[in-house]
């Protein structure tokens, strides 16, 4: 059992943007199918937690850039378990290049949710015990609440179909990344990259559901955006909320 675990990937054409950058979904949907192998590796995969009648929910991200692939390079991804924060699981990440040049680095928290209920349950009731290595970090930032009242922009509605629906039946993170992506123009990739991105994911949503994507300009200089979804059909609940720090191209 190792507490580490590492895979290298190819970067497709469909992982890269207009740029030629790795898309930050596309990072996205890596970091989830490393964490998901290693999970299964130490008895707390998919498979493993279904006979008990749970899941994994990612509650809470951050992750730095910087720098961005391009198509056809190859990138390893490193990850572990490295402790408990309350009732989250926290796993760090870190991604490279094929010379060992990081160009990301994310923290990530997770929780352990009955499948039936929805509730959160306690890390005691995993069927095997995690190995955390708790003295390494690839970011020490630990989940925190986001919240700004400030007025809001909308700028698209999004009704949720087939293809944003996952094996749990709800939407898949991987999409409410896409969501907070498309909020921007071409003409504004353009310009700027994603520096980083925090992101807490506070309820579901289902197959059928219209969700309402806004964006709150933060700062003086406008680099710095607050985006959140809210559930049309319960409530104008919230359902995510997040941090996007931009920063300008060289060119």
């Amino acid at each position: 059992m190792q507490s580490f675990y590492e895979e290298s990937f190819k970067v497709r054409t469909y992982d890269v943007d207009f740029k030629n950058q790795l898309k930050v979904n596309s990072i996205f949907n890596f970091m989830q199918d490393v964490a998901s192998e290693h999970a299964k590796e130490l008895g707390v995969g998919w498979n493993d937690l279904q006979n008990t009648g749970l899941f994994w929910a990612l509650s809470w991200v951050k992750i730095e850039f910087l720098d961005y692939p391009k198509f056809e390079d190859s990138i390893k991804i490193k990850t572990w378990p490295k402790g408990k924060y309350r009732l989250y699981a926290l796993r760090d990440f870190l991604l490279s290049d094929d010379k060992n040049n990081i160009f990301c680095r994310a923290a990530t928290a997770w929780l352990l949710v009955n499948v039936k209920s929805k509730r959160v349950n306690d890390l005691k009731n995993l069927p095997k015990n995690i190995p955390y290595l708790s003295g390494e970090h690839a970011l020490t930032d630990l989940p925190e609440k986001i919240t700004l009242e400030n007025m809001k922009e909308s700028i698209f509605k999004k009704h949720v179909v087939y293809t944003d629906i996952d094996m749990n039946l709800h939407v898949n993170n991987e999409k409410y990344i896409e969501f907070i992506l498309n909020c921007y123009s071409q003409e504004h990739y353009h310009e700027n990259n994603i520096k980083s991105l925090q992101v807490s994911f506070l309820s579901e949503t289902k197959y059928g559901d219209d969700l309402e994507i806004n964006v709150n300009k933060i700062s003086s200089k406008n680099e710095t955006h607050f985006v959140e979804a809210i559930n049309l059909n319960n409530n104008n609940k919230q359902v995510f909320n997040a941090i996007v720090e931009w920063k300008k191209i060289n060119i």
